[in-house]
């Protein structure tokens, strides 16, 4: 089989959240594609849940990395670094574990969206009032790109000042600007105050592409922690702080918001079907 797409994501504890995005791929995907997936020596059981369950797809190449010494954003760069050296098709995707399109024929929509002159396109960064994360540029969450043109450009996607927003793939957008080319965005709404949306009882970002009236993609946050700082902003943060208590019950929230989140990710695929 000739593959035109390559989805690259990387796995850390993040088991669940995959195995949803795999979901959706096969479900909304039109043309050939292939994912990779690296996982970043993830507990055991996390790693082998994903592992038995993906006998059902043919086109996953799923590799670990043990005694794997970086951990948090240092290691997600160096995991989609190599990634992208492994990229052999015409086009590149870079995923988030939690993060998934929505859309039927997202690819073929995506594919005619960029060009020559605008290579790159995925989401945009969350509007927060103190983001320093530029708004006009694709960020990591959901990249999809032309692959010769990333590779010419030689991206290193390590951060080097994580408080300044030089976070991973910080310099993917003056890299583009200086060499000619531009990027576009797929529209961020957070459903903290977007409530029109099909995640609205649900703490993440929305993605909406222009010309298309219902949601692109979905982006839950912060995977391996279940969201749970993400909660921390509500009127029960000083209850969620207490020592061992606070935190126990953060944990169970952030659980039941990621099945909710994942639950209402397939009932939107399963009715573009029908």
């Amino acid at each position: 089989m000739s593959f035109i797409i390559t989805v690259c994501i990387v796995n850390y504890n993040t088991s669940e959240f995959v195995l949803n995005t795999l979901y959706c791929l096969n479900k909304l995907t039109k043309n050939n594609y292939k994912v990779i997936i690296r996982d970043n020596n993830s507990k055991i059981k996390d790693f082998l849940n994903l592992k038995n369950n993906i006998d059902e797809f043919s086109n996953i190449e799923l590799f670990r990395v043990e005694d794997f010494k970086y951990t948090g954003s240092m290691a997600h760069a160096i995991a989609i670094n190599e990634l992208i050296n492994k990229i052999d098709t015409k086009y590149g995707v870079i995923l988030d574990a939690d993060c998934t399109f929505l859309h039927d024929n997202w690819d073929n929509i995506l594919i005619n969206e960029i060009d020559e002159k605008c290579p790159i396109i995925g989401t945009q960064a969350p509007n927060t009032p103190n983001s320093k994360k530029f708004k006009d540029f694709p960020l990591m969450f959901a990249l999809f790109f032309n692959t010769d043109i990333l590779k010419k450009l030689n991206v290193d996607f390590k951060p080097t000042n994580i408080k300044d927003a030089k976070d991973t793939g910080y310099n993917l957008r003056d890299t583009y600007l200086e060499n000619g080319y531009e990027g576009k965005i797929i529209n961020f709404r957070s459903t903290r105050t977007y409530k029109m949306g099909p995640f609205r009882e649900v703490i993440c970002g929305e993605y909406y592409l222009e010309g298309y009236d219902k949601i692109f993609a979905s982006h839950f946050g912060r995977g391996s922690s279940l969201g749970a700082t993400k909660y921390l902003k509500s009127w029960k943060k000083k209850f969620y702080r207490i020592p061992k208590i606070g935190t126990y019950f953060l944990k169970l929230k952030g659980k039941r918001e990621k099945k909710k989140w994942i639950k209402i990710c397939q009932e939107l695929v399963h009715n573009q079907l029908i």
